[in-house]
């Protein structure tokens, strides 16, 4: 689907999406804990569906009905598996690379036989540390010999143990274990190697596993103690940085919305946006690390583009392994926008000089570069044409609505 979005003057009031990361992590624990959860203020996106299909093949039992406290929001009820699983389970992740690194975990420690596929880059995207996990363990493990990690075949048991985590590419796998282990009444220390990426991730994660009864002690290495599983309890899902991040970025170039629904205290390292924001405008030459916020790079490269500056952003190989290659997507759509840019291995260099033409974006199918270009409706000079909008639906399904709603100009 190919969307036009036209200069427009943005103003309202809007409410802060529900945080994927949040919800991923609150599915999963809620699914092998004793008891029934409830689980609040969720929005039922491509990539959680494929979580909630994921846990749904380990045997969780779960209702979705409309949110009473949040208009166009769920509620989840899960009834918990109590530690348990079904031996052998088909695990569709879609396009989702949360919900493969960290149903590979579960799986390995159910133990039985775990098969999970997926679409999209999903297939190609990095799982070395995964396998390097269940290898050191002795857990069996089948992909093709062709570049691709999908489908993944998964056969053994993980045990309470020491584990040396690879942190250097994601963290998701050393939240994976942070869950999967206790889900299943299982002790262990786990120890980050590597250039430790995304500590913001695995303290929201830790945090997570607490409400859910068992609580993580240490910092690096992490220490889950003797328990007897994870507890059901009744949460919510709280607001989006990653998402907040476009309306926020709009913000700075001249919109007027209001955003609700974000916590100034949250573990999510998407809350730099403001301070980036905040640096971004007081500068006229800035470098910025995204190697613990690499899903905000987008916003800050539009906002950047925007702005009478020169913006330099490192720290984001793992980029070119997300959805798209969002170093290349980035680059090229500024490039379609009349904004000169440099890439180079993890990270991209913008010579903004505050002056947006219209022209073509390709979303490359990912939600993140869809949103963020549709951002720079507030200071474009002409139409922009989004081409593989739909790509929204993976994280944020009524974006353009809303967008709507505050004043965008939408075709």
């Amino acid at each position: 689907m190919n969307v036009t979005i036209s200069p427009s003057k943005l103003m309202g009031e809007m409410v802060a999406q529900p945080s994927k990361s949040d919800s991923h992590r609150k599915i999963i624990c809620a699914a092998f804990a004793y008891g029934e959860s409830s689980i609040d203020n969720m929005v039922l996106s491509d990539d959680i569906k494929s979580t909630l299909h994921g846990v749904g093949s380990m045997g969780c039992k779960y209702e979705i009905k409309n949110s009473v406290l949040f208009p166009d929001r769920h509620e989840l009820t899960v009834t918990g598996l109590g530690g348990y699983a079904e031996p052998v389970r088909n695990i569709d992740c879609g396009e989702s690379g949360s919900t493969l690194r960290f149903m590979t975990m579960a799986g390995a420690a159910a133990g039985g036989k775990t098969i999970l596929t997926g679409s999209g880059r999903l297939p190609q995207r990095p799982m070395g540390g995964a396998l390097e996990i269940l290898k050191a363990k002795g857990v069996e493990y089948y992909h093709p010999d062709d570049g691709r990690i999908l489908p993944l075949e998964i056969t053994g048991e993980l045990s309470s143990a020491k584990y040396d985590v690879d942190s250097s590419i994601t963290s998701q796998y050393l939240s994976g274990l942070l869950m999967a282990l206790p889900a299943f009444s299982k002790n262990g220390v786990i120890n980050a190697v590597g250039n430790f990426e995304s500590k913001g991730y695995v303290d929201m994660t830790i945090k997570t596993v607490g409400e859910f009864g068992v609580t993580i002690t240490g910092d690096n290495p992490y220490i889950i103690p003797r328990n007897k599983g994870l507890r059901a309890c009744a949460t919510g899902i709280e607001g989006d940085w990653s998402n907040a991040s476009y309306y926020l970025v709009m913000n700075a170039m001249g919109a007027n919305l209001r955003i609700s629904g974000l916590d100034m205290e949250t573990k999510q390292p998407d809350a730099v946006i403001i301070k980036l924001i905040e640096n971004i405008e007081m500068n006229d030459s800035v470098e910025i690390n995204v190697s613990e916020c690499p899903d905000i790079m987008p916003s800050i490269a539009v906002l950047s583009a925007a702005k009478r500056a020169k913006v330099k952003i490192t720290g984001g190989r793992r980029l070119r392994t997300k959805e798209s290659d969002r170093i290349k997507a980035v680059s090229e759509g500024l490039a379609n926008l009349g904004v000169e840019t440099q890439e180079f291995n993890d990270g991209i260099e913008i010579y903004g000089t505050g002056k947006i033409g219209g022209g073509e974006v390709n979303a490359c199918n990912d939600h993140r570069i869809a949103m963020a270009f549709s951002s720079l409706c507030v200071v474009a000079k002409g139409d922009i044409i989004i081409k593989g909008a739909d790509s929204v639906s993976k994280s944020y399904p009524l974006f353009f609505r809303d967008l709507k709603m505050v004043g965008g100009v939408i075709s």
